[in-house]
C-alpha cells in the first residue's frame, strides 16, 4: 500500500513539474531577401489583442509580444533557432536599415524598410490580423520568411 502512494505521489509531482515547465520545440527561422545591412528585429506574438490593437507603452513602443530580439545582419539571408512551447504564434520581422528601432514609412504611409510575417499569405496595404498571420506550432518546425 505504501508503494502505491509513493508511486502516486511521484506521478503527481512529475505532472506538476511538466505543467510548470512546458515542453519546448525548436522553431528554425530562415529569413531571405535581406536587401541591405541593418538590425533584424524579430518578435514572437501569442496575444492576438496586443497584435490586433497595436498596444504600446508610455514611450510609444509596441508591447504584448512574448519574445523579441535584434540581430545585426548583412545583405543576403539569415537563420536562427528559438525554442517555444506549443501554441499559436505570429512572427513579425523588420529590417531596420537606419537603426532607429521603428518601421519607417513614406509620406503616404507605405513602409520603406523591409518586413515579413510568419504567414504565407501576402496582404497588401495593411498588416495582417493575428489569425491571418499566425501559425500553429506544436513540433520542431522550419519557417521560411521572405522579406518584402
Amino acid at each position: 500500500m505504501n508503494k502505491f502512494f509513493l508511486v502516486l505521489i511521484l506521478f503527481l509531482n512529475t505532472e506538476l513539474i511538466s505543467q510548470n515547465n512546458p515542453e519546448l520545440f525548436e522553431l528554425k527561422l530562415n529569413i531571405s531577401n535581406i536587401e541591405s545591412s541593418g538590425n533584424l528585429m524579430i518578435a514572437v506574438w501569442s496575444n492576438s489583442d496586443s497584435w490586433d490593437n497595436n498596444m504600446t507603452n508610455s514611450s510609444g513602443q509596441r508591447v504584448g509580444f512574448d519574445y523579441g530580439f535584434k540581430e545585426k545582419v548583412q545583405k543576403g539571408n539569415f537563420s536562427t533557432t528559438i525554442n517555444l512551447p506549443k501554441g499559436v504564434y505570429l512572427i513579425s520581422i523588420l529590417l531596420d536599415k537606419n537603426l532607429n528601432n521603428i518601421l519607417d514609412k513614406n509620406f503616404i504611409g507605405i513602409p520603406v524598410e523591409q518586413y515579413g510575417f510568419s504567414s504565407k499569405e501576402k496582404i497588401r496595404f495593411r498588416k495582417p490580423k493575428f489569425d491571418e498571420g499566425s501559425i500553429e506550432f506544436f513540433k520542431n518546425t522550419i519557417l521560411n520568411i521572405e522579406l518584402h
